[in-house]
């Protein structure tokens, strides 16, 4: 009975020490949920496939060229929007490796190695060759703070997952039918061609927003109950939902 007793309680302090997290689901203007993929644009030419699962939201962009002849893309005149501003994807500057210096804006996460003298520029234009893809991971939605949620929520109740409790764990859900609605939105704009002088220059504009957040404990999203022989034990596991990211909340 003792050793019972013990064990409710290690399990409700498990509970209480979990830190709680939003779980922050994207949705986009031309693009499709598709299951481990993330949020999907798919047309004749090309396929795009956007990939934020992570904390915070970096984003993975995966330019797929669908074409049998080369594509191009104009990284001066593509740009990450928040709001009314924007950062662009290329800029007119060189990197120089040298140990310990970074650099970073807002958005975006660069890094500079070791001391060795290089000094490296990225393309202006991104070149595609035929049935083969680009990626970039180049900047976080939501580098700083937490998503300020607004309107009313619903309470939902999920299996305890990192413990093994019999206790259900609640979660509140906050939903956002549109842009308009939605407490965050951002834009990723392309501009491509399938000619290297951009005469065939065409333009995609993705709008995104926060479609659903859910608010439930970190350990729901990021641990699993495990069996060992005669234990059990709790284990990190990867965060894979591949259109959504999340984010820490910080302990009250």
């Amino acid at each position: 009975m003792k050793t019972l007793a013990l064990f409710i309680i290690s399990v409700a302090t498990l509970v209480a020490c979990s830190p709680n997290a939003q779980l922050v689901t994207l949705r986009g203007s031309n693009v499709k949920p598709v299951s481990d993929e993330g949020l999907v644009l798919d047309n004749d030419t090309l396929t795009i496939r956007y990939n934020f699962a992570s904390e915070r939201g970096q984003m993975h962009l995966t330019l797929i060229n669908k074409l049998n002849q080369p594509l191009y893309v104009d990284w001066k005149r593509s740009s990450f929007i928040i709001g009314q501003d924007k950062v662009d994807y290329w800029q007119d500057v060189a990197d120089v490796n040298l140990t310990g210096s970074s650099y970073s804006n807002r958005y975006g996460r660069y890094s500079i190695g070791n001391l060795s003298g290089v000094i490296s520029k990225e393309n202006q234009v991104g070149f595609i060759p035929p049935q083969t893809k680009l990626e970039k991971r180049q900047f976080v939605v939501l580098p700083d703070g937490t998503v300020h949620l607004k309107g009313t929520f619903k309470t939902e109740e999920e299996k305890a997952n990192w413990v093994n409790s019999k206790k259900p764990v609640k979660v509140s859900v906050y939903s956002y039918e549109d842009a308009d609605q939605s407490p965050l939105t951002f834009r990723n704009y392309l501009t491509l061609s399938t000619d290297k002088d951009f005469k065939t220059e065409f333009h995609i504009d993705t709008k995104f927003w926060a479609s659903d957040v859910k608010v439930l404990p970190r350990d729901q999203l990021l641990t699993r109950q495990t069996t060992g022989g005669e234990y059990q034990y709790s284990e990190p596991i990867p965060f894979k939902k591949a259109d959504s990211f999340y984010v820490v909340l910080p302990v009250q």
